[in-house]
């Protein structure tokens, strides 16, 4: 669950839950987030931030994922 919380601060504990790499730059890491994620299934809340945010989830593999805002 996140409350108002930024979105660098959300995506360092959502990597706890998930092997490899996630980053995300400076732009969107103040981005404020609220919601309630499943936490089995980082892939879903990834998509459900690309969808809602203005952001853009980049893939180099699954194990290396960065976040970056979008223009």
């Amino acid at each position: 669950m996140a409350e108002r919380q930024p979105l660098g601060r959300f995506l360092a504990e959502l990597a706890r839950y998930r092997p490899g790499w996630i980053r995300c730059d400076e732009a969107a890491s103040q981005l404020l987030l609220t919601g309630v994620f499943p936490l089995d299934d980082t892939d879903a809340v990834l998509a459900a931030l690309e969808r809602t945010l203005p952001v853009h989830v980049e893939s180099v593999t699954r194990y290396w994922v960065t976040v970056k805002r979008r223009a």
